[in-house]
Parts: C-alpha cells; sequence; structure tokens
C-alpha cells in the first residue's frame, strides 16, 4: 500500500495543476468555470493529464532515487549530523543490495517506497488514463468533466484548509453546495 503522504502530495499536485490551468482559462477567457473546463480538454494540459504524464514524472522521480544507485557512494560512512542523511545512511548500510535495488525514496514525503508500491503507482496511473479517456461518446465526456471538477474540489477544500484567505477563482465549493 502506498503510504499516505505520497498519495495526498502526488494527489495534492495533480489537482493543483488543473486547478490553476482552468483558472487561467477562466481568466483570460472571461468565461464560466463549465467554459473554461470545456476548453481545457482541448490544451496540451490535458492531454499529457489523460496520457498520465504527472504519474510518469513522478515516478521517474522515484526511479531515479532508487538508493541501488548510491550502493558505492562515499556518503554511506560519512560523519554527518543531518538526520534525514544519518536516516538514509542508515538504510544504506541495512539492506542488502537486492533490498537496496527495490527501495526508492520519494523527497518531498521523506518516505521510502517497493518496487511493488511503485507499480502500485502505475497503476493508478492507468485508471486515471482511462477515466480522462474523451471519447465521442457523451456519457463519457460527462465523466470525464466530473472528474475535472472533483480535482477542482479536492483543491479548494485543501486551499480553505491550507490557505483561508486565499481566493478561490473557480468556486466549485461554492457552486456545488
Amino acid at each position: 500500500m502506498i503510504p499516505k503522504s505520497v498519495s495526498e502530495h502526488l494527489e495534492e499536485y495533480i489537482c493543483q495543476e488543473v486547478y490553476v490551468q482552468i483558472a487561467v482559462i477562466k481568466g483570460k477567457e472571461k468565461v464560466t468555470t463549465k467554459s473554461a473546463i470545456n476548453k481545457y480538454f482541448s490544451s496540451n494540459h490535458f492531454r499529457d493529464l489523460s496520457e498520465g504524464r504527472p504519474y510518469d514524472h513522478f515516478i521517474d522521480g522515484l526511479k531515479d532515487k532508487c538508493l541501488g544507485k548510491l550502493l558505492n557512494s562515499p556518503m554511506r560512512n560519512t560523519k554527518t549530523d543531518d538526520e534525514v542523511i544519518k536516516e538514509l545512511q542508515n538504510k544504506l548500510n541495512t539492506l542488502k543490495e537486492d533490498e537496496l535495488n527495490d527501495t526508492f525514496w520519494e523527497i518531498e514525503t521523506g518516505e521510502y517506497l517497493s518496487g511493488a508500491q511503485v507499480k502500485e503507482l502505475e497503476n493508478q496511473r492507468d485508471d486515471m488514463i482511462k477515466k480522462l479517456d474523451l471519447l465521442k461518446d457523451q456519457k463519457k465526456s460527462d465523466e470525464v468533466y466530473e472528474t475535472i471538477i472533483n480535482f477542482c474540489r479536492k483543491y479548494e477544500e485543501l486551499c480553505k484548509i491550507k490557505y483561508p484567505e486565499a481566493p478561490l477563482p473557480l468556486e466549485i465549493t461554492k457552486t456545488l453546495n
């Protein structure tokens, strides 16, 4: 199971990216939120999102921080007062080589993930790609629209907690309550 802090970090990133893009469209075009979302569907950003690029970027970042890459690092035995480096050194010095090659460090949260958890992220990416696959089918378009609205709603709810005074240009939570 993916650590909660990692899931929340990735979800916040995706929701924020979607929200900002739609808010920019709304502000530039002087249109309703619904119209801005519909315009968003034809953007390069939506294409990248619907192809799973945010997940790919995140997963590639994890793979770049595979502890196996530090197997011969002189840092393993360097004296330090930095608690994060000490924890990393402990892992490097206690895990076996095959365990190091299957351990990935997510720097933003400080969590370590296994190869199985990275695979879980890849499955989440594939699920998102399926959810955002816009077909000519109107019902599917409505589902994609709802998925985008949910990203925006989650971001506004997060902003209300983290930044209560910040303006929310899409006003998703106001219009849907």
